[in-house]
């Protein structure tokens, strides 16, 4: 039986506030309930998936955002995080292909998201200047690495 709407908004918002803790087993336990509630919805799929980014394990990650896809197909935010986590995990050819699919759609996160990723010097090789109307910039400083740039220093 679905169930409310808030209801619903409020435990991904809680599955949302256990990862920012770093309370992963929790986040894992709700959204893996979630998906048994809602096996055809992908934001079950896509916390499961955030929780694997959250630990650094990008493999399962991009597991998890294919399977979003799966169940919607037309999901620019899960094929975003589907080829975000093939770059961390640095397979950029395939990454840079997967994220080339969500330039323009019309999420402004999942667009803004893969524009970021296409324009960093691991992935700037396989972009096609044509996919998105426009090559990213090149880099003239020392690039750093993808991960140099993703770190999130903690909050005192």
């Amino acid at each position: 039986m679905p169930m409310q709407d808030d209801t619903l908004e409020l435990l991904i918002s809680i599955g949302h506030l256990a990862r920012v803790y770093r309370r992963f087993d929790d986040a894992r336990y709700l959204f893996e309930r979630l998906a048994l509630l809602y096996p055809q919805r992908a934001f079950p799929y896509l916390g499961l998936g955030l929780v694997e980014v959250d630990r650094a394990n990008y493999r399962g990650a991009s597991l998890l955002f294919a399977r979003a896809l799966e169940v919607v197909p037309d999901s620019a935010l899960a094929c975003a995080w589907l080829g975000t986590s093939q770059v961390l995990d640095g397979h950029y050819a395939l990454g840079a292909r997967t994220l080339t699919k969500v330039v323009g759609s019309d999420e402004p996160s999942a667009n803004s998201m893969a524009l970021a990723f296409l324009k960093l010097p691991e992935c700037v090789p396989f972009v096609n200047a044509n996919a998105s109307g426009a090559a990213p910039p090149a880099h003239t400083a020392a690039p750093l690495s993808t991960i140099e740039r993703l770190t999130i220093r903690g909050r005192n």
